[in-house]
């Protein structure tokens, strides 16, 4: 049992920073095209936007580096948000492709956040059975 929740941490952890990396990716990939402006603009612009896209994640890196049942609860709650701006962004012009990789990396942790809460929902269960018998 100890086992299986440390490696469903190490996949949390990995799918947090892989959507991390989606953003900025995301970014690039529905910005500007490569040759419509200098280089060095195109890059400025692509990493400020990236930094806005995923600055509300950076506050849920404690929560993947040492998570408690509370904070990847809230996690939850916010990636579903990311969720609806992820598919916003699919039917944007340009956002496809970005879009698309948001929202599978934002699922995917999504999905692990809930794997992880699993057992501390059934050891509650547990204990309010206990508690009305």
């Amino acid at each position: 049992m100890y086992e299986q929740q440390i490696n469903v941490n190490r996949k949390l952890r990995l799918h947090f920073f892989l959507l991390l990396a989606a953003c900025v990716a995301g970014t690039f990939l529905s910005g500007p095209n490569f040759g419509s402006m200098a280089f060095s603009k195109w890059l400025v612009s692509g990493l400020v936007f990236s930094f806005i896209a995923m600055f509300p994640l950076l506050f849920f890196i404690p929560t993947v580096i040492n998570p408690t049942p509370r904070s990847i609860s809230w996690l939850g709650f916010f990636l579903l948000a990311y969720l609806v701006w992820s598919i916003i962004r699919i039917f944007s012009s340009n956002g496809v492709l970005g879009g698309l990789l948001i929202t599978f990396f934002n699922v995917s942790t999504f999905i692990y956040a809930v794997i992880w809460l699993r057992p501390f929902k059934k050891q509650a269960k547990a204990r309010a059975k206990q508690h009305n018998n």
